[in-house]
């Protein structure tokens, strides 16, 4: 029985570094989005060409499919999230939702809220159905790379250049933990499927695994020898994937405590990882261009005890399942920016697509203090002020598209 991962579909087509990755939670499609301020639908499941959207006008740093697999939602450095029904149109709404770069989105896993972080060094919550922007977390000092729910939606955590990870407390709005690094700083977080403990990603070269019940450091893996730039566990939890600037992907054994495969095959820093649903697939995004989706093998059957590293290549370069792979070089390009009318129809379209979306109230769902909510309320309004200039720039665009 194979137990080692193995390259099983090679796509090429962004013009740029790919900075995020998402399975379709069906394991169908993978979404990518990219420094050429584009996002791409790739089909695994059969050979249809892949698809190309565009609208942001800047950068798209993050990319995140709704837990439903009806739309995907975007950030990007233009300060906006995106979030895209993936049809042929390319429809999509979006909202400024941050003073400066968008580094991340996720979905909480009923696909009813979004948390997104940001360069203004704040950490944001909001209701996706209506848009609505729900709370802030703020006590970072510097960008926030990223932010990830935990497993039962009920804590966000965050990890800046201020050298921190963050753990916050939804229903609270409180920062109940901080992991401080004395030396580097984080680029990427995550918490264990269990909920009980977040990974974090470092820019020197370690891993580091914090227990959230004692605050104490679990686990380091001195694994790379540039930035990891993403870590990502396994869905069973017993294993972690993670992508450096070192051109590899390793996979380390979470009981073993150790690496255990070493992957090569990018031809420069592997800047995006992400595990299908159930965890049979990974895929790996670089600054290369190219896009590798993976068997995972490795969490299937009885691995032997290994009594040293000859039985396991670490430092060895895996050879592509097939000797042409599936690359898709033409897509379909489709833009959203020509669309007429296509607010109130999409709207309408993603409240009938996210049906576990809960119609809550702002007052309901974000239980804030006077002083909060008067400090939410003029967050709302400079966001509102942000968005009737972003409108007025459309229209002023469109008459000038009319002229011609």
């Amino acid at each position: 029985m194979e137990c080692d991962p193995v390259v099983e579909k090679h796509y090429k087509g962004h013009n740029g570094t790919i900075t995020g990755l998402s399975f379709h939670p069906e394991t169908t499609k993978i979404v990518s989005s990219n420094l050429d301020k584009t996002l791409m639908v790739w089909s695994i499941a059969d050979s249809t060409r892949a698809y190309r959207f565009h609208a942001h006008k800047d950068e798209v740093l993050d990319v995140d499919y709704a837990p439903s697999g009806e739309v995907f939602a975007s950030a990007s450095k233009d300060r906006t999230v995106r979030i895209w029904v993936p049809k042929v149109r390319g429809e999509s709404l979006d909202f400024i939702a941050h003073h400066g770069a968008v580094r991340s989105v996720q979905f909480i896993a009923d696909g009813s809220k979004l948390v997104t972080s940001s360069d203004d060094k704040i950490v944001k919550l909001w209701m996706v159905c209506q848009r609505r922007f729900l709370m802030s977390f703020t006590g970072h000092t510097n960008w926030v790379r990223c932010a990830k729910f935990s497993p039962d939606g009920k804590l966000i955590a965050s990890c800046s250049d201020d050298k921190t990870v963050k753990i916050w407390d939804i229903a609270s709005n409180t920062c109940i933990k901080t992991f401080t690094e004395m030396k580097a700083s984080f680029l990427d977080v995550e918490f264990h499927p269990n909920g009980l403990a977040v990974g974090a990603a470092n820019t020197d070269g370690c891993i580091k695994i914090y227990d959230l019940k004692t605050g104490n450091l679990q686990q380091c893996y001195d694994a790379h020898e540039g930035p990891v730039n993403k870590a990502r566990f396994h869905p069973n939890g017993k294993f972690m994937l993670t992508a450096s600037q070192d051109y590899t992907l390793k996979v380390l054994d979470l009981l073993e405590g150790r690496p255990i495969y070493t992957l090569k095959g990018h031809a420069n820093g592997v800047t995006a990882i992400t595990f299908s649903k159930n965890g049979d697939y990974f895929a790996s995004g670089s600054s290369d261009r190219q896009l590798f989706v993976w068997k995972s093998n490795f969490d299937k059957g009885e691995r032997p005890i290994f009594q040293s590293e000859k039985l396991i290549p670490l430092d060895t370069k895996l050879k592509l399942q097939n000797a042409t792979l599936d690359t898709c070089e033409i897509v379909n390009d489709v833009s959203s920016e020509d669309i007429n009318n296509r607010s109130q129809l999409l709207k309408r379209e993603i409240k009938s697509m996210l049906s576990t979306c809960k119609n809550d109230s702002f007052r309901k769902s974000s239980k804030l203090s006077r002083r909060d909510s008067i400090k939410a309320l003029k967050e709302e309004i400079a966001m509102l002020h942000d968005t009737v200039s972003n409108l007025e720039l459309q229209l002023s665009l469109v008459e000038d598209e009319y002229k011609k």
